[in-house]
């Protein structure tokens, strides 16, 4: 009976641990649609936001000649930057293929540019959510299902990844290449330790290589990395195995492991990046030689730019400049998990760092490895280091799903000893794991779609990162544009700023160089952030230092933009202040023998509290009013006094009659401004001739008539 009673025991467990598997496997393209589903909407919803500077200055031109040339069967046309960039422009190759197939199908019409850029970007965003479901898919494999869970979703709702995710460039989609690379790699090595040989993942792995060897020469760092991961995990040597196995040391051994499988690896992936590139076909010597410049010269040399970092203009910022700029990109669950991953690991570090369970040490020698060498080199920005984010969120999800453990345990025993509040002590670790996934998804709908605006508050924000770090890359300028484009006087003359091609889009007028600012007339500059940071033109920008900025563009406490209007020109400067709010910088002055048309140049020094109109009159000899006009600084129908903007700049001509009966002789034109209301004129203050200041006006000119 007994045996009986175990028999059905085991039969009962084999059919419950069936049952496990049967709802892992029913649980697994769930998850995978809801990792999915949450790594695109932040990455798809409105693409058609802004350019980044890289976009407008290269990418959009060069994935449209990419595609002539590949249309055309120019493959030695297909080398436009040693990056190489081939597997960006052939994403993009298949969003102008969509964007076509759209119009054709009378879907959508002439698109503008930023919608054009839109269409670019979309088969990139999705295969960043491939990227994410996918690396979950693999991770459950090699590390405990949870802590892979906790992963893919921190992976999908990073603001950091979601921002480069969303635009058409490159460190996200490395990213995501040599992410699944090494895990596939790590797979490999798993299942050579099962007995299935591996193969299957190491070409897998290979050919990813070989992607991200066509994305961007960072690339090559990968190259050592993973042949030293398979000397280190080659598994331990079996003297059956060896006729010399007593003479044959372990590093031997290792060695004969590593440099097999690395041969394969290695072939593999230059095999794709052969077949990928069309310039490799027919001119390898150009190609290479473009790969090669790339690296040396572009790469090895500071940003030509200049950079900022720690409050200052630098070239290199040097060693700290990655570790304190990827503390600011961290979200605060993530740093939260990263420093729970720490104490224990201090606590047990056996529970992480075994040999057979090897990838969270090879996570680890990947991030510092990756960051070592980047650190190696002048030029840096913070998006150089991304491939190192997925291994990051995997120690963060390590250290949130361990630490959620540790408490739930501590919490149950407490909750034993405890009168009152045991359940809700019982529930308190479940309560705070949802609270962060909360805070997580909000991040993220909060931040739409300006993400790489986004700092961990922790450390103060983007307010607190535009002292430190270098900011901006386009981001704010179709805010600019928006505003720009509703003022009633855009249509004036042109805007001068830097970074144009980021702007012009945005706006119906012409966007000229900021380096245009004294060379024609120019309605308004837009003074952007991180041109004052690094300080470029200091001569330039120096002439603003005077002025009041009419609009500030601020995002998530960063301050990218403020939007000058520039004073109209005059021929006659004057310097002088009516009241507290209006400044006249100066008169242009024109005039025939019954005529004359004087030219104020106004600028708002603060949004004036009242309307007022501005009198001009011409004056004789005994002190008599001859001729005059009053009319409002705008003119008829123009924007009154009292909805000025500060900063605002307006020059209308004011044309006076003069009566013909004029007698010979020298006549004073003065001009001033009085309330609409009451009447009283505005006291004027500067270096002002005083004889006609006491009366609350200036002198403008003398005219002499006939």
């Amino acid at each position: 009976m007994m045996q009986i009673a175990e028999q059905n025991a085991a039969s009962d467990a084999s059919v419950c641990a069936e049952r496990r598997v049967a709802r892992d496997v029913l649980k697994a393209p769930i998850i995978a649609l809801m990792l999915g589903v949450l790594a695109l909407a932040p990455r798809v919803v409105g693409l058609a936001d802004f350019l980044t500077t890289d976009e407008a200055y290269h990418w959009i031109r060069f994935t449209e000649r990419f595609d002539a040339a590949i249309s055309e069967g120019r493959w030695a046309d297909t080398i436009f930057v040693g990056h190489p960039a081939i597997t960006m422009f052939w994403l993009g190759r298949a969003g102008l293929v969509l964007e076509r197939a759209a119009r054709d199908m009378g879907w959508i019409g002439a698109p503008s540019m930023i919608e054009h850029l839109a269409w670019l970007r979309l088969p990139g965003v999705f295969l960043q959510m491939v990227f994410g479901v996918t690396t979950w898919m693999v991770l459950r494999r090699l590390i405990d299902p949870m802590v892979a869970l906790v992963a893919g979703f921190l992976w999908s709702t990073s603001p950091y990844l979601i921002a480069h995710g969303r635009v058409l460039h490159l460190d996200a989609l490395l990213t995501g290449l040599l992410t699944l690379s090494l895990l596939l790699l790590l797979v490999s090595r798993r299942q050579q330790q099962a007995g299935a040989g591996g193969w299957t993942a190491l070409f897998g792995s290979g050919a990813l290589t070989g992607l991200a060897l066509l994305t961007k020469g960072p690339a090559i760092i990968f190259l050592p990395f993973a042949g030293l991961v398979l000397f280190a995990l080659a598994p331990a040597g079996d003297s059956s195995d060896w006729r010399v196995s007593g003479k044959v040391s372990e590093v031997f051994r290792r060695l004969k492991y590593a440099v097999v499988r690395y041969s394969v690896w290695l072939g593999v992936a230059l095999g794709v990046a052969f077949a990928g590139w069309p310039a490799l076909w027919v001119t390898p010597d150009a190609a290479l030689r473009a790969y090669a410049d790339e690296i040396i010269f572009n790469g090895g040399r500071p940003n030509g730019d200049g950079q900022f970092f720690n409050g200052q203009a630098v070239g290199d910022p040097g060693v700290w400049f990655y570790p304190v700029a990827s503390l600011f990109r961290t979200t605060p669950v993530m740093l939260i998990g990263l420093i729970a991953f720490v104490l224990l690991a201090m606590r047990d570090n056996r529970r992480f760092f075994t040999q057979r369970d090897a990838v969270i040490p090879v996570l680890i020698a990947f991030a510092a490895f990756w960051t070592l060498v980047m650190t190696l080199g002048p030029k840096k920005f913070d998006r150089y280091v991304l491939p190192i984010w997925p291994a990051l969120l995997v120690l963060a999800a390590t250290g949130i799903v361990h630490g959620y453990e540790a408490a739930r345990a501590w919490c149950i025993r407490r909750a034993t000893v405890v009168r009152r509040g045991g359940d809700f002590l019982q529930r308190a670790p479940l309560a705070g794991l949802m609270m962060m996934g909360a805070i997580e998804i909000g991040q993220v709908v909060w931040y739409h779609p300006y993400y790489l605006s986004y700092y961990n508050p922790l450390f103060g924000g983007g307010a607190a990162a535009q002292r430190m770090f270098l900011i901006g890359w386009g981001e704010g300028m179709d805010q600019v544009g928006a505003w720009l484009s509703l003022r009633p006087d855009i249509g004036y003359g042109p805007v001068i700023s830097a970074l144009r091609p980021t702007l012009q889009p945005f706006v119906p007028v012409d966007v000229r160089d900021i380096t245009d600012l004294g060379k024609l007339p120019v309605n308004y500059a837009v003074v952007y952030l991180e041109s004052i940071q690094r300080g470029a033109h200091p001569d330039i920008y120096r002439q603003f230092d005077s002025l009041t900025p009419i609009h500030a563009i601020t995002i998530h406490g960063i301050e990218y933009a403020k939007i000058y209007q520039l004073p109209r020109p005059y021929r006659q400067p004057v310097g002088a202040r009516f009241g507290d709010a209006i400044m006249l910088h100066g008169v242009s002055v024109e005039s025939d023998q019954n005529h004359l048309t004087v030219t104020p140049s106004w600028g708002a020094l603060a949004s004036p509290e009242r309307n007022y109109v501005v009198f001009l009159q011409v004056i004789d000899p005994q002190g008599r009013r001859v001729a005059g006009v009053d009319v409002p600084p705008s003119g008829v129908g123009g924007i009154p006094t009292g909805a000025w903007l500060p900063g605002q700049q307006v020059a209308v001509p004011l044309p006076l009659s003069l009566p013909p009966d004029l007698p010979a002789g020298e006549y004073d034109v003065i001009l001033g401004l009085y309330d609409a209301d009451s009447g009283e004129r505005l006291p004027v203050s500067g270096n002002l001739d005083p004889a006609y200041t006491v009366t609350r006006a200036i002198r403008v000119t003398t005219l002499t008539y006939p």
